[in-house]
């Protein structure tokens, strides 16, 4: 896709990326059907997008930053994580874009968590050739073999 830039995230990114999770864990999760707290997992996610902010990638679509995403090896498969568009930049295809970069990349499966009521992410991955691996109840963990 045309128009398209990626750069590395930095430390101040780590606040975005953080409240596009809570946005959609606040949009998708059944809170009462997990086995901890809120808070528990809002402080978890806040020290993994810390620890690994460099893992993470910037997306930019004509100069203006439009999401970000961690794509890294995890044994032996990939995992790409926190996947998040702004709102305004959903469906234009940078989704797909950006997918298909990180497959060209990849020389291993590719896994990633996806919420089941997100419909369009499903429809998105599916259309990649991911395939639920496990149902976790309100999630998927989707992968793509080579």
């Amino acid at each position: 896709m045309n128009g398209l830039e990626f750069k590395k995230a930095e430390p101040e990114d780590a606040e975005k990326i953080y409240c596009l999770f809570k946005e959609t864990v606040d949009k998708y999760e059944d809170i009462s059907s997990i086995p901890y707290e809120y808070d528990e997992i809002m402080n978890w996610a806040r020290r993994k997008i810390n620890k690994f902010i460099g893992e993470y990638a910037r997306i930019y679509k004509d100069g203006a930053l439009c999401g970000y995403y961690r794509f890294h090896l995890d044994k032996d498969e990939y995992e790409l994580d926190d996947f998040y568009l702004f709102e305004g930049y959903r469906g234009q295809g940078i989704g797909s874009a950006v997918l298909e970069k990180c497959l060209n990349e990849a020389d291993k499966p590719v896994y990633l968590y996806v919420f089941k009521q997100n419909e369009g992410a499903v429809r998105l991955y599916n259309k990649f050739g991911f395939e639920v691996r496990e149902d976790l109840g309100t999630r998927y963990i989707m992968e793509r073999r080579l």
